[in-house]
C-alpha cells in the first residue's frame, strides 16, 4: 500500500523545513512526499530542492489557497492513499505505519486520521496550547481509543488525515471556493460521509508548531470564523444574517460566567477570546461577501 503525503505551503519555508524533516523520516517503506508551493516568494522552492531532493516539488501561481494546492497534489500523487499534513506540523515517525494498519484492519473505510496538539512542553505552561487541547479533547472528542464512524469521528482535520485517492476523486476533491485554511477540510469530510463512507480515528498525535501567542491565536480563530461563513453559505444557502450575528455575539458573552465556574478564569478567558475572534471573523467575511 503506497501512500502520498501532500503538504501545501505559502511563505513559511522555515516551518516547512521542520515539517519536511519529519515527513521524510517515516518508518513506513513505501511513500512519497509532495510539496505544493502556493505562490511563495520567500525562497521555498530553492530550499526544498536543495535540502530535500527526494521530495516532489510543485509550484502553482498565483496564490489560490490551500484547497486548490491540495487538489494539485492529489492530481500528481501516484499512491492509492493520500495523507495530508500542514507546513507547521510534525508527523510522528510511525504516522504512516499507523494509517496503513488502519486501512488493512478496516478495508471498508474511506479515510484514517489522527489528531493535532501542541508539543508536550507547551501543554504544561501555555494557556493557548491548553485551550487548543481542550477543544481537541472535549469538542472533537479525541481520546486514547480508536473510533470508527461518520461525521462525528474525531479524524478529519487535514493536518493529520488521509483518504483513499479514489474517494477523493469521486467527491471532486476539495472545494476551491473556500479561500482560507478553514472549513475546507470539514466540507470534504461532510461530502465523504454523506455518500455513506466511514472514517477511522487512530490516536496518533501530530505536533503543532504554530506560535502560541495572543496575536497568532486571535488571527487563527478569526480565520476559523471566516471559513465558517463559507461553510454556512454552502449548506444553508446564505451567510449568517446581521440578526444571527448579534445573537451569536450575545451567546458568547453569556457562556463566559458558566465557563469561569467550570473551567477556571484562565481557560475561560482564552475560550472567550477564541469565540470573539471567531465571531469577528464571521462579521468580516459577511461584509466582504456583500461588498467585495
Amino acid at each position: 500500500m503506497r501512500i502520498s503525503i501532500i503538504i501545501p505551503t505559502y511563505n513559511r519555508k522555515d516551518l516547512l523545513r521542520r515539517s519536511l524533516a519529519a515527513a521524510t523520516s517515516q518508518d513506513y517503506p513505501d511513500y512519497e512526499v509532495i510539496v505544493v508551493d502556493d505562490g511563495s516568494t520567500d525562497g521555498t522552492g530553492e530550499m526544498v530542492r536543495q535540502e530535500f531532493p527526494q521530495v516532489r516539488y510543485i509550484r502553482q501561481e498565483p496564490n489560490r489557497g490551500p484547497a486548490a494546492a491540495r487538489n494539485r497534489g492529489i492530481e500528481a500523487a501516484t499512491s492509492e492513499i493520500i495523507a495530508f499534513t500542514d507546513d507547521d506540523c510534525l508527523l510522528p515517525p510511525d504516522f504512516l505505519s499507523r494509517l496503513a494498519d488502519g486501512y488493512r484492519r478496516y478495508p471498508e473505510v474511506a479515510g484514517v486520521g489522527g489528531y493535532l496538539e501542541a508539543p508536550d512542553d507547551l501543554l504544561r505552561t501555555n494557556p493557548f496550547a491548553r485551550y487548543e487541547a481542550y477543544v481537541t479533547h472535549r469538542v472533537y472528542r479525541v481520546g486514547p481509543e480508536e473510533y470508527l464512524g461518520g461525521f462525528e469521528c474525531p479524524a478529519g482535520g487535514t493536518n493529520s488525515m488521509s483518504y483513499r485517492k479514489a474517494i477523493l476523486l469521486e467527491v471532486g476533491g476539495f472545494d476551491e471556493t473556500f479561500p482560507y485554511a478553514a472549513g475546507e477540510d470539514a466540507d470534504l469530510k461532510w461530502r465523504v460521509v454523506q455518500r455513506g463512507y466511514r472514517l477511522l480515528y487512530v490516536p496518533a498525535k501530530v505536533a503543532h508548531l504554530q506560535p502560541y501567542i495572543l496575536r497568532h491565536f486571535w488571527r487563527q480563530y478569526r480565520r476559523h470564523g471566516r471559513g465558517a461563513v463559507h461553510f454556512e453559505r454552502k449548506y444553508r444557502g446564505r451567510p449568517p444574517s446581521p440578526a444571527r450575528l448579534i445573537l451569536r455575539f450575545g451567546a458568547r458573552w453569556a457562556r463566559w460566567l458558566p465557563d469561569l465556574l467550570r473551567l477556571g478564569p484562565t481557560l475561560a478567558t482564552v475560550k472567550l477570546l477564541a469565540e470573539l475572534a471567531d465571531w469577528y471573523g464571521q462579521v468580516e467575511e459577511v461584509r466582504h461577501l456583500r461588498c467585495p
